[in-house]
């Protein structure tokens, strides 16, 4: 497929001198993890020749091998979502490294309701409880790993002030990554 072969050659080139523990690189997809990805002409139609053919991002992506980080829905009701992804995930043999959430809120009677750090609290106590009664360790994910970050500033502020103000999640996210690929 065009795709994994433009992101392996992206891969391999990425700074050669350097060694991969130094750094880590992050492919950003769009959408959800049964979002379709990319068609093309060069795929198998999907329905016979009148569209391209598609696969989810999930499927197209499993080759790769890559450690994830998931980033989480940290709306109201973005527990379900979350938790229907990492399914579909864990369905296809990923193993899912860490879980972001970032703040997402609400208003209600005039009180402000912020949803991000209850999913990530949630999601916590599920692995927990997952964890207790389950032997696959492929579809754990350590308390750790799992964060809230807050609120995006609105568009379009610079990010650079938010980066810097969570510098210490970051860091954390990074040696994660750079355990998983040991």
């Amino acid at each position: 497929m065009d795709v994994l072969r433009r992101v392996n050659a992206t891969l391999e080139g990425v700074n050669p001198k350097r060694s991969p523990g130094d750094f880590v690189t992050i492919l950003e997809t769009a959408g959800g993890v049964l979002s379709p990805s990319s068609s093309s002409p060069q795929n198998k139609p999907s329905l016979g020749n009148e569209f391209w053919g598609w696969s989810t991002q999930a499927d197209l992506y499993s080759s790769l091998g890559l450690p994830v980080v998931f980033v989480g829905d940290g709306r109201l009701g973005g527990i379900s979502v979350t938790l229907s992804s990492l399914e579909a995930l864990w369905s296809r043999g990923y193993k899912v490294d860490a879980i972001v959430f970032i703040e997402g809120k609400a208003e209600e009677d005039g009180t402000e309701i912020k949803f991000g750090q209850g999913n990530t609290e949630a999601l916590r106590e599920y692995m927990s409880m997952r964890g207790e009664s389950e032997q696959n360790s492929q579809s754990l994910i350590d308390q750790e790993a799992i964060v809230c970050l807050p609120e995006l500033p609105p568009m379009p502020a610079p990010l650079d002030k938010w980066y810097e103000n969570n510098h210490g999640s970051f860091i954390r996210l990074h040696n994660i990554l750079s355990q998983s690929k040991k």
